[in-house]
């Protein structure tokens, strides 16, 4: 039998978008977050007779009470690197499947690293950041490296959005990502490199700086004789800029007590920048596949929405399909195959480019 789909964070941004559109594909989600006031509101607005239930990650056996075998526990309650690992944890003692959104290098690399083995062990299934970060480019990854053929050993990926606006969440998760280091996939294993280390040429998609992405964990899955993968962030004219701001903060991080007190005050920065605008917002990822010699052997271009728009509609597919396997999974393999991952994203918005 089945089990629940349970929304942590329902009452966010992000969450808030998912139950919408899990409620509109005829799913029943559970609501759940720490005010059963908000939640309560959002369950009679939505409709259906939802269910609500009260749970906070700082009363951590009120998230662990949740979920039963076979649930499916989505979760979007950040910074994740903060406060995601609580969920992690209770779909692992659960033996579920859990899901989140994020977007964060530290924890996605905590995910993967951390939490596999103990998953492995329980039988629960884990997919983090399975939203806009990072699964069009493990889609587009893939797509240039099955064109490319065998010889193909690298990927790189840009993503580019138009028009982009971000939510309160969002925002105050950038804080503490920009801080932390960033990672590639090098010589066939993870290695630690200052996040904007690099930066390059998508031609006319624009500039884009490096940064960690679970394409450097989720690919080699999939592709295990990749030696090289390497992810970017368009930023435009601003690319160049970024990888100054962010070489000068990795050196002045080497101050005892700094990174503490960078973020606190870029939390409270973020806190008082108006909530997200709503835009007419696109999103573009290129995916090059490369061999040996760097010779590039093939090239794919998706084109889709908004990528809040896009993570809630693939979350809302995803967590209503059958997934394959335990542990830290990867989204090419976890649906059942690369087919079935064209189908999600297009489902969702993304698709190859006209």
């Amino acid at each position: 039998m089945a089990g629940r789909i349970v929304c942590f964070g329902a009452t966010g941004y992000t969450g808030t978008l998912i139950a919408e559109r899990l409620l509109a594909a005829g799913a029943q989600p559970v609501l759940a977050g720490r005010d059963t006031s908000r939640l309560q509101a959002l369950a009679d607005r939505l409709g259906g007779g939802l269910e609500v239930a009260k749970a906070d990650v700082f009363r951590q056996n009120s998230v662990f009470a949740l979920l039963e075998p076979g649930d499916v526990l989505v979760s979007t309650v950040g910074p994740f690197a903060k406060y995601g690992d609580v969920a992690v944890r209770a779909a692992i003692a659960a033996g579920a499947t859990y899901i989140d959104s994020t977007g964060e290098p530290t924890f996605i690399r905590r995910v993967f690293e951390n939490f596999d083995a103990p998953a492995r062990k329980q039988g629960a299934a884990l997919l983090t950041a399975l939203g806009y970060d990072w699964v069009p480019g493990a889609l587009a990854g893939s797509l240039a490296l099955e064109e490319a053929g065998a010889g193909a050993v690298r990927v790189e990926i840009g993503y580019f959005v138009k028009n982009a606006s971000a939510s309160a969440g969002t925002r105050e998760s950038l804080v503490g990502a920009s801080l932390d280091p960033g990672f590639a996939w090098r010589h066939g294993r993870v290695v630690t490199e200052r996040g904007a280390a690099r930066v390059r040429s998508f031609g006319a998609a624009g500039a884009a700086f490096s940064a960690g992405g679970a394409e450097h964990f989720t690919l080699p899955l999939a592709y295990a004789h990749l030696r090289e993968v390497n992810t970017y962030i368009g930023a435009g004219p601003l690319t160049r800029g970024v990888q100054l701001a962010a070489a000068a903060t990795a050196l002045a991080q080497r101050m005892p007590g700094s990174r503490t007190v960078m973020q606190a005050a870029g939390e409270r920065v973020a806190a008082r920048v108006p909530g997200r605008a709503e835009t007419a917002a696109s999103s573009r990822i290129v995916a090059t596949a490369h061999d040996a010699d760097g010779r590039q052997l093939a090239e794919i271009v998706l084109e889709g929405p908004d990528p809040y728009d896009f993570t809630a509609s693939f979350i809302a597919w995803a967590a209503q399909r059958r997934v394959e396997g335990a542990g830290a999974l990867s989204p090419v393999l976890a649906f059942g195959g690369l087919d079935v991952l064209a189908t999600g994203c297009a489902g969702a918005g993304i698709s190859p480019a006209a």
